[in-house]
């Protein structure tokens, strides 16, 4: 009995040591978002292909997030990562706006929100170390005109029941808690094929 007992803790170690790698290491986070008819498979979402055109050059985009000020500490990697990640969310909310209403898409898509609020609350906390001066920094540079259409499209897609809290689970980000808690039982608005 004992010899059991070991086999299944040793067998249950190892199957939550390859999720936690797969997690936090391997940055495979879509593979625990919630399934169910309103999610798919993100690792078929054809939003991915569709929207490689905004990620070759995003240092052209002029309305991708950018520093306004030279007294900063923000990170180069940090400002790097800030202007993909808008660039794609940009791409599959606003310039595909229907692209979260086919599963595979939706799944890809709350989880990159999930990178997208992470990304940015990560920031804010290595700004808060510096004071308020850096905070605002980190806040003009999230304010650019493709992250104030990320957002628009964020409010449009939660108030037509195209992204309700259960898509989330566990990881909702805690920016998106409020307007999903606002529109909470709003009917999906997707067209019917």
């Amino acid at each position: 009995m004992n010899f059991l007992m070991r086999a299944a803790f040793v067998l249950g170690g190892i199957f939550l040591g390859i999720n936690l790698i797969n997690y936090f290491v391997l940055g495979n986070t879509a593979d625990y978002l919630p399934g169910g008819q309103r999610m798919g498979e993100w690792k078929e979402a054809k939003i991915r292909e569709a929207c490689y055109p905004a990620l070759e050059s995003p240092e052209r985009d002029e309305l991708l997030p950018k520093l306004t000020s030279n007294e900063h500490r923000v990170d180069w990697r940090d400002l790097t990562r800030a202007k993909e990640i808008t660039a794609a969310l940009n791409c599959y909310l606003v310039t595909h706006p229907n692209a979260v209403c086919e599963r595979n898409n939706r799944a890809y898509i709350v989880d990159y929100i999930n990178r997208y609020f992470a990304k940015f609350d990560e920031m804010m906390n290595t700004a808060k170390r510096y004071g308020e001066s850096e905070m605002s920094t980190v806040r003009n540079l999230w304010d650019s005109p493709r992250n104030r259409a990320i957002n628009a499209a964020l409010i449009l897609d939660t108030s037509n029941g195209r992204l309700i809290k259960a898509d989330f689970g566990w990881t909702v980000p805690a920016a998106m808690k409020p307007m999903l808690d606002q529109y909470k039982g709003t009917t999906d608005n997707c067209p019917r094929a």
